[in-house]
Formats: C-alpha cells, sequence, structure tokens
C-alpha cells in the first residue's frame, strides 16, 4: 500500500501493546539527500533517530520493516512500507 507524507507529517508504522512505531518525513537535507525521522516507544522507552537517503536509493530497512522509496521532493514522500520483510533485508531497485 502506498503512503504519502508532506514536510513534517508522521505515519505509525506499526506496533503493538504498549509499542508505536513512527515515521516522520524530515525533508531535503540537501540536493538530492533526503530524511526521515523514525521513532519507536515501548512502555516508557523512547527513541527517535534520523536516516538519510539518496533519491535513487530505492529502498533500505527500517523499524523492523522495508521502505521503499516511489518519490521524493522537498515537501512531499510518497513510499511503501513492507512490515512484515526480514530484518536487516533491503530488496535493491
Amino acid at each position: 500500500m502506498e503512503r504519502t507524507l508532506k514536510l513534517g507529517e508522521s505515519i505509525k508504522v506499526g506496533g503493538r501493546f504498549l509499542t508505536l512505531r513512527r515515521i516522520t518525513y524530515a525533508g531535503e537535507v540537501s540536493p538530492g539527500v533526503f530524511s526521515i525521522a523514525a521513532e519507536w516507544t515501548e512502555g516508557n522507552n523512547t527513541a527517535a533517530y534520523n536516516l538519510y537517503f539518496r533519491e535513487n536509493q530505492g529502498s533500505f530497512p527500517v523499524l523492523g520493516g522495508v521502505l521503499t522509496v516511489l518519490y521524493a521532493s522537498q515537501h512531499e514522500l510518497r513510499f511503501r512500507y513492507d512490515q512484515r520483510a526480514p530484518r536487516g533485508t533491503a530488496p535493491q531497485r
């Protein structure tokens, strides 16, 4: 399923009881390089980090799944997130 995030928007990509995983689009940080903020919360613990990727990178692992970038611009990110993908693997285009 395709998802679209505008700059600064977040979306929940997984989780279960007392666990939350969220992706926020952080925009273009330099020409052709984009960023997402990945956040997970489990009980009273929360962590967040930025991931940087090139416009043509394709797919990469994030938060226990694989995010496939379909389109990225300064103001919008269109992607697919596969939560069932094996952890640590990322198919390339």
